[in-house]
């Protein structure tokens, strides 16, 4: 769980009578990961099936395109037995008997992609056309006009368009409107004929939009948009209608993506099987959880008629392939971990942690119950449709999310809070401010007086978590150089780094308080401890870790019967960036503090907006009201998705660059 399985090599010699028993046991039981022929075997290797491979890989691919339609993960049927005659003419009858099946999805997919097509139009179109659907008048009428040119554009510019418009008016003897909306300037010009391409350049040139009517549209701007909405719903409808089409037959699918998966893998074998004499030879590995079961399919298949060879258990390897084993609950986050990489075979699984981190991380950016189960609602209703996995991420993080926020005080935004009593929950537990209240929490309460201190613990648990986060990141990449048997990664570079990042930490760590953190670290630096043991052994360990990387490298260089200044420019240029590095990733940490203040300053501002029209009487209620969800609502969707960013980069570029390669 923690890394990758461990794998066996090994090479088995089958007699040919009994070789495609074997080998479509193998590929129908999914643990023998062929490689590429032994080097150094004498023999030939069947090159025939190379295309054939090709072929079924294809088809792999294309079968996974049409559940992608369908909106599901690929999955295979169980219980697909497969026929065989000859390898190559099994796998024609087979592309024979599911043609029909692979042409409906084919049709399937290509009506969907014209839909998709038309659907980007509709929607280039409408946002050429919104800014004015307003304007109820024939706009083509107006450009038909035979005595005069006539334009009708928007900009986002306010002054400059105004002033422009100015300009063409007297040097064009035209007369030009501008009105203000909330897309900004929208302006018509009428001039004398001819004038119109000029015009138009100088506008265009300037930043605005020229509106042009489409043939197929009415020509008023407001029936044109309906009639594109219109539209835009029914393509929507047509692509709704394949979706579902294409679920109708998934299971059918469902069964031929098991047997092109089995015949790209049986392909795989074959292209990669060497014949010496009398013998056909394959090379691979399994998990050594898996060893026996092998064992057990040859000695099955065969007869006993087989011959295994084991190369043992390989570390360190780049061409070894690795594999990761995770429990379920697990699974779902490591593909945020393979948008990095994959672990390789001799490496930390960052998995297991990053499970924990990411989704602590998103919800002390955004500490909201009820904008937390608007996060797990938009999962569970919305993004399972195409991927169960992050429908569980994601829902675990706004899950993360409502625990925050409860200890926040915060369930959309203060006013709905106290209506649902989390403020007053907290105050007969004896607690005056909950445990995570954010300065706004305070200017909402009248306890102006402790903004302070609530900014003062922001901070603290934004620097608390860089410094753990660095911490054992850099502990982590020991932990691989010793996996790796990489001893001179070990000495040159990972311990005296996990040294320099410890130290620097250490203060914040134990003291969990960002102040008397960097205390110690001013001490340290400026008085050279000043006295303070703590403050000297920050100082001391950060000395000897900087000077044993400054050492090793040179001494490596001079043990290899290099020039050791090679080796200390090296060492010289890892300093500097180790030193940049923890000047600029536990400060980057303080991102934490600033979204969560974002995003309860926003709640915030929004109930102060709502509570001065509910003094408006009845309209104001409902006004009130009104701005108070959609502000709600608004803010939960910008900070959610801002939160979410934030907090998957910390792991990536602060996390990982210590200690994950992937």
């Amino acid at each position: 769980m923690l890394v990758p399985r461990r794998l066996e090599e090994v090479v088995i010699a089958l007699p040919p009578l009994v070789y495609d028993r074997v080998v479509a046991a193998l590929a129908s039981e999914g643990i023998f990961h062929v490689d590429d022929p032994p080097q150094g075997i004498p023999g030939t290797i069947e090159r025939s099936y190379r295309s054939a491979q090709a072929q079924a890989s294809e088809k792999v691919s294309k079968v996974e395109q049409f559940f992608s339609l369908a909106g599901r993960p690929p999955y295979t049927a169980g219980g697909v037995k497969i026929e065989i005659k000859s390898w190559i003419e099994s796998f024609n009858d087979y592309l024979r008997k599911y043609g029909e099946l692979e042409s409906y999805y084919e049709d399937l997919l290509n009506r969907a992609s014209e839909l998709e097509a038309s659907l980007k139009e509709l929607l280039e179109a409408s946002a050429h056309i919104e800014p004015l659907s307003h304007i109820e008048a024939d706009l083509k009428l107006a450009y038909r006009a035979e005595a005069i040119d006539f334009l009708v554009g928007y900009a986002s510019g306010g002054a400059e368009i105004e002033g422009l418009l100015e300009e063409i008016s007297e040097k064009y003897e035209a007369v030009a409107v501008a009105d203000r909306t909330a897309y900004g300037i929208v302006f018509a010009v009428a001039a004398s004929k001819g004038s119109s391409k000029k015009i138009s350049s100088l506008l265009t040139q300037a930043g605005a939009v020229i509106y042009v009517p489409k043939e197929d549209l009415p020509g008023p701007p407001s029936k044109a948009y309906s009639v594109v909405a219109e539209r835009r719903r029914e393509i929507a409808a047509q692509l709704d209608e394949v979706v579902r089409s294409a679920i109708r037959r998934l299971d059918e699918l469902a069964e031929y993506y098991a047997i092109v998966k089995a015949f790209a893998s049986i392909f795989r074998i074959l292209s990669s099987t060497v014949r010496s004499g009398s013998l056909l030879i394959i090379r691979g590995f399994v998990d050594v959880r898996e060893s026996k079961r092998l064992r057990e399919i040859l000695g099955r298949e065969s007869g006993g008629a087989y011959t295994l060879i084991s190369l043992g258990v390989r570390r360190g390897e780049e061409r070894i392939p690795s594999k990761v084993d995770l429990p379920r609950l697990l699974r779902p986050f490591h593909r945020v971990v393979e948008i990095y990489g994959h672990p390789g075979p001799e490496e930390i699984v960052p998995t297991v942690f990053m499970a924990v981190t990411l989704p602590l991380t998103f919800a002390l950016m955004f500490p909201d119950a009820g904008h937390g189960l608007l996060v797990v609602l938009f999962a569970l209703l919305y993004i399972s449709r195409f991927s169960k996995d992050w429908a569980y991420v994601i829902g675990v993080m706004g899950a993360a999310s409502i625990v925050t926020g409860i200890m926040a005080g915060e369930f959309f935004g203060p006013i709905a809070s106290k209506l649902v009593g989390l403020p007053k929950f907290w105050e007969e537990l004896g607690v005056e401010v909950p445990p995570y209240a954010l300065p706004p929490y305070a200017v909402d309460h009248g306890l102006e007086e402790l903004t302070t201190a609530l900014t003062m613990r922001a901070i603290n648990v934004s620097i608390f978590m860089g410094a753990f986060m660095l911490t054992f990141g850099t502990f982590l990449g020991v932990v691989n150089a010793i996996l790796k048997g990489d001893r001179e990664g070990l000495v040159d570079r990972a311990l005296p780094r996990f040294l320099m990042f410890a130290s620097v930490s250490a203060p914040f760590l134990v003291f969990m308080d960002a102040q008397r953190g960097g205390s110690v670290i001013s001490k340290a630096v400026r008085e050279l401890g000043g006295g303070d043991p703590f403050a000297t052994a920050v100082l001391a360990g950060f000395i000897i870790g900087a000077l044993w990387m400054l050492v090793a490298s040179p001494i490596r260089e001079l043990r290899h019967g290099h020039s050791p200044l090679a080796g200390l420019s090296h060492s010289l240029l890892e300093i500097y960036e180790n030193i940049l590095m923890i000047m600029g990733n536990l400060p980057s940490f303080l991102r934490i503090m600033a979204l969560a203040l974002a995003h309860s300053s926003l709640t915030l501002t929004v109930a102060e907006i709502s509570r001065i029209l509910f003094e408006g009487g009845l309209l104001g209620d409902v006004i009130g009201a009104a701005i108070y969800v959609a502000g709600n609502v608004a803010i939960a969707g910008l900070e959610g998705l801002l939160s979410f960013a934030h907090s998957t980069r910390p792991h990536y570029h602060e996390w990982f660059s210590k200690f994950y390669v992937g």
